[in-house]
């Protein structure tokens, strides 16, 4: 019997970097976060125009721009290799305009984007969503040739909140197949990259100007002092995976709750950019999948056949009592919602489809071999009659046939809703035709819209005035504003990107050193 498990998480990670071994030993490794002095003596330093933490999407999209506009960078990640939560991605990425789309036949504009989101999010910022929005072709079309990324020629995917379906879809199926060309570009201009260096504290002068970071070597606890002449970028992702922090910004989020980041996502170097004044925005909002698999770390990929098949053609439930409890195809933060108050009072969910659903996923990338696979790893359950489902999983068989019948009634009248809310689209089919197929369903933690407050120019704002914090950077999943309450699919990618690129640029502008006369270094 399928039973409510505790959610683990953990996901691997692209092993291309080695520990570094640089670094001081300070006299007691115990010290914390904020307890040293800058210009700690005997400190070992190493220089660079440009310092970024973090080495996802945003981290590597800065370093290439800075590189190209002639600045010597040094990447900083805390993990043992790189590519953080873009590495392990979906590989999907939200754009309007795309030669898929005019392919496919599909109207699409940077307005209509732009709208979505802002529907979605409910307050985002206008600005940084329209900017965006009007870069995200000019980026696709970057990855594709400078970089060399291989997106599919004939597939689309559509998040549910979205107008229409514009989610390219990288052709290797995960963001390793952006996070590769971005690293080896990076390198091949001669990026440096350090390894296993958790940054804990950004350094400034006395005035506010950011001169550099220090950072601790995570298996030796040397600290070494990261100086830069130009500029920080921050771009060390969110905090999915800090119990601690993200309970205390939403207390619903406790060890109990999985998620689909990898075990990086922490928030030190948040914590260290409000700690020299930057504007924290909307740390609430922590967005969830609400249609994941508690048997599986991560992210995983039972998902897909709880929303394109379970969610789109047949029913989610609750187990004790076999009837629905949500609109399976409803916003996220409705479905999450409803997943979360379900867990609260500890009831299992279920997510169920008939043989039909599962040969029409609605879905662009997933199949039904797909779903024959996660069968084969014991994900998703088979069953030859309703009967046997409903027998083996001990739920009560006439709700069951009664949910099953309102929506199938619903679906042969030609009603554009079924009795929760979800609209039945074109071509749906009543549900019925055994093999049945059943799979538990938990919420995941998938991302953090709040963050560090930038402008339109990847610039940190300050709390003291509003006003960007001299030579600070952030972009990615660090930053706050932009999606606000709301998430809107496959967008995750599309903001490292831009405000990446935007950041290493900006850093690199600057012509003077500002480190030099400071006593701090």
């Amino acid at each position: 019997m399928m039973r409510r498990r505790k959610i683990l998480a953990g996901a691997s990670l692209l092993p291309f970097l080695t520990f570094g071994e640089a670094g001081a030993r300070l006299p007691s490794p115990e010290i914390g976060f904020g307890s040293f002095p800058e210009n700690l003596p005997g400190l070992p330093e190493t220089a660079a125009d440009v310092v970024i933490v973090g080495s996802g999407a945003a981290g590597l999209a800065a370093a290439v721009e800075a590189r190209k506009a002639g600045r010597s960078v040094i990447v900083l990640e805390k993990m043992g290799s790189i590519g953080g939560n873009s590495g392990i991605s979906q590989g999907l990425m939200s754009v309007p305009g795309t030669p898929v789309q005019e392919k496919l036949g599909i109207h699409d504009s940077p307005d209509l984007f732009a709208a979505d989101m802002l529907k979605e999010s409910y307050c985002g910022h206008p600005g940084r969503v329209r900017l965006m929005a009007e870069k995200a072709l000019e980026t696709y079309q970057w990855t594709e040739e400078e970089l060399g990324v291989s997106w599919k020629p004939d597939h689309l995917e559509k998040e549910i909140e979205a107008s229409v379906a514009r989610a390219a879809v990288i052709g290797s199926g995960s963001g390793a197949g952006l996070i590769i060309p971005l690293y080896e570009r990076a390198r091949a201009l001669g990026a440096r990259f350090e390894a296993g260096m958790r940054v804990e504290r950004i350094i400034t002068n006395p005035k506010g100007v950011v001169l550099g970071v220090l950072a601790r070597n995570v298996r030796s606890g040397a600290l070494m002092r990261f100086r830069a002449r130009f500029g920080v970028v921050l771009a060390a992702g969110g905090f999915g995976a800090d119990i601690d922090f993200r309970e205390f910004c939403n207390p619903r989020l406790s060890e109990r709750v999985g998620t689909t980041t990898q075990p990086g996502s922490t928030s030190e170097v948040l914590r260290a950019a409000a700690k020299i004044g930057a504007w924290i925005i909307h740390l609430q909002y922590i967005s969830c999948i609400p249609d994941a698999n508690p048997d599986e770390k991560g992210w995983g990929s039972c998902w897909q056949f709880t929303r394109y098949c379970a969610g789109a053609q047949g029913i989610w439930v609750e187990r004790n009592t076999g009837r629905r409890f949500t609109n399976e195809m409803g916003s996220a933060a409705d479905r999450t919602n409803a997943v979360f108050d379900a867990l609260r009072e500890e009831k299992d969910l279920i997510a169920i489809a008939d043989a039909r659903a599962v040969r029409h996923p609605r879905s662009g990338i997933f199949t039904e071999e797909d779903v024959k696979t996660l069968v084969a790893r014991g994900y998703v359950t088979e069953f030859d009659t309703l009967e046997s489902l409903a027998d083996e999983l001990e739920m009560p068989l006439e709700s069951l046939r009664q949910e099953i019948e309102a929506y199938s009634q619903a679906v042969q009248r030609g009603d554009p809703y079924d009795r929760m809310g979800r609209r039945i689209e074109k071509g749906a089919e009543p549900m019925g035709e055994a093999p049945w197929y059943a799979a538990p369903l938990t919420a995941k933690v998938l991302s953090c819209s709040g963050g560090i407050a930038i402008d339109l120019r990847a610039r940190v704002l300050s709390v003291e005035n509003d006003r960007p914090i001299p030579h600070l950077y952030a972009a990615g999943e660090i930053t706050g504003g932009l999606h606000g309450v709301g998430y809107l699919g496959s967008c995750g990618l599309l903001d490292a990107l831009v405000f990446g690129r935007i950041a290493g640029r900006e850093a690199a502008k600057h012509e003077k050193d500002q480190t030099e006369a400071s006593a701090l270094l």
